[in-house]
């Protein structure tokens, strides 16, 4: 630890709510957000046919941060088209929402997609051309109860011509998969591959291990989607286990607290409790802080962390998910046998590969220490300050 503040100096005098809101607005960029984000990048710049991005991973491992970013670099990155058509959205997002019966209702699903594409511009208002969606005198849509879901379905086709998002980000897509019947289950998918296709506008679909269900829902889906795996760290492998502490390093860096909080040294701690996602890290960070000024503490302490961590049966639970999503996605990419069987292709043995080895692990290194750890993390990676604030 040093005495250098990674923050600026001034929070420390400012009131609770502004050093939380500093801390909550820093983004880590870490190596596996910055691998999702370039790719996604390319992907929304130049989706070709392919215009479904299926973006998984574990829970709290980060893709809401990814989608974010995402959706800052859009609007930088599209100002100029934004002046000369102002009714136009760089993107738009909406959260598929799970009734309270516990299944997901399509017909509320794009009311909400309507409701997230709509422009505060008045002299930007579309005209959907049906009945029962209009605009009351404030300018503000109005969708009617009777209104059926084909008559929906166009209003939203019309708004997605209309606005032009670069992509149409849809969060917590798993839900789209809690429906009544295995038929609604294949029809979904396909809608919205055939609204992307209509309107040429990107759809990416955020979720849990779950979306791979979808996965071989059919030739014309598969052909026209892309999968972004967002996984987690791990442990057991010295680099994941290095750039995690790393982030641990990061987090503690920028705490706007009188002294710097140790946590690094209980960095397997952190990663007992949050599994190796940095989603579920900062989170947990942000309410340890909370606690850690409220009590007027100079630091985050030891008993900060323990008192807000995921108890041992949530993380046990959390794990079992991710760990059956991890075996399914592993699953999958291992059947590059198979596939080449069924193709008449020579087999290669050395095709069959984990996927977080084949895509994310450089080979270890024989001689991990701790100590020999700790001595980098005080040292920011080079491209970290590349994506995020």
């Amino acid at each position: 630890m040093s005495n250098q503040k990674h923050f600026p100096t001034a929070l420390l005098t400012q009131s609770t709510t502004e050093k939380l809101l500093y801390f909550d607005n820093y983004t880590m960029a870490h190596p596996r957000l910055e691998e999702a984000f370039n790719f996604l990048k390319l992907a929304v710049s130049n989706s070709s046919e392919s215009r479904i991005i299926f973006i998984y991973g574990p829970t709290g491992v980060g893709k809401t941060t990814l989608r974010l970013l995402i959706e800052k670099w859009l609007v930088e990155s599209n100002l100029p088209q934004l002046e000369i058509d102002p009714g136009c959205l760089p993107f738009a997002s909406v959260e598929a929402v799970v009734q309270k019966s516990g299944v997901f209702n399509s017909k509320d699903h794009i009311k909400r997609c309507l409701f997230a594409l709509n422009e505060p511009l008045i002299e930007h208002k579309i005209d959907y051309g049906t009945r029962g969606i209009y605009r009351n005198n404030s300018g503000q849509i109005v969708i009617e109860s009777k209104v059926i879901e084909t008559d929906l379905g166009w209003a939203l086709e019309q708004a997605l011509k209309h606005r032009k998002p670069k992509i149409f980000f849809i969060d917590e897509a798993h839900h789209m998969l809690m429906v009544a019947s295995g038929r609604k289950l294949t029809d979904l998918p396909e809608a919205i591959k055939s609204l992307a296709n209509r309107t040429g506008v990107v759809h990416g679909l955020v979720g849990t291990y779950e979306l791979l269900t979808l996965h071989d829902v059919g030739d014309q889906l598969s052909r026209r989607s892309v999968y972004l795996h967002f996984p987690r760290y791990h442990a057991d492998i010295e680099q994941d286990r290095e750039v995690f502490q790393s982030v641990v390093w990061g987090f503690q860096l920028r705490m706007p607290l009188q002294q710097e909080p140790d946590l690094v040294s209980h960095w397997d701690y952190c990663y007992e409790r949050s599994l190796g996602c940095v989603g579920i890290l900062k989170n947990w960070f942000q309410n340890a802080l909370f606690d850690a000024i409220n009590e007027g503490s100079d630091s985050v302490e030891l008993k900060h962390l323990e008192r807000r961590a995921l108890s041992v049966a949530q993380c046990r639970n959390i794990l079992k998910k991710i760990k059956e999503g991890e075996n399914n996605q592993a699953q999958i990419e291992g059947e590059v046998q198979q596939l080449r069987a069924e193709l008449g292709l020579p087999i290669k043995s050395a095709l069959i590969d984990n996927d977080i080895k084949q895509v994310e692990i450089q080979p270890q290194q024989s001689n991990s220490t701790l100590r020999k750890v700790q001595s980098k993390v005080g040292q920011p990676l080079p491209k970290r300050r590349q994506v995020g604030t």
